[in-house]
């Protein structure tokens, strides 16, 4: 069938880019669920102070996961995989 919209499917985002492009949902993703995890950490360690020699583990954990996150968000991507991740234009619309 044929679509009643032709270029509905098709729209651009008019998001704002940063950083040669990119978007900042895969670099707030992380750190908002770190700086949740750490907070619930931390209120954890507030009602059991016990557990202060394992909190200060988790929350090394929590650090390297940003740290490895940010690093991949910042990370310049190289021409060769460049052009294999994107669709070739004659691929796109066919009915296989």
């Amino acid at each position: 069938m044929t679509d009643p919209h032709p270029g509905a499917t098709q729209k651009k985002r008019t998001g704002k880019k940063l950083f040669y492009g990119r978007s900042l949902g895969p670099l707030l993703g992380p750190w908002v669920a770190c700086l949740l995890i750490a907070a619930g950490v931390f209120l954890f360690e507030t009602k059991m102070p016990v557990f202060h020699e394992v909190v200060k583990i988790v929350y090394f954990i929590l650090a390297v996961i940003l740290v490895i996150a940010t690093g991949r968000w910042f990370r310049v991507r190289g021409t060769r995989h460049r052009n294999a991740d994107r669709r070739h234009g004659d691929r796109r619309g066919s009915d296989d």
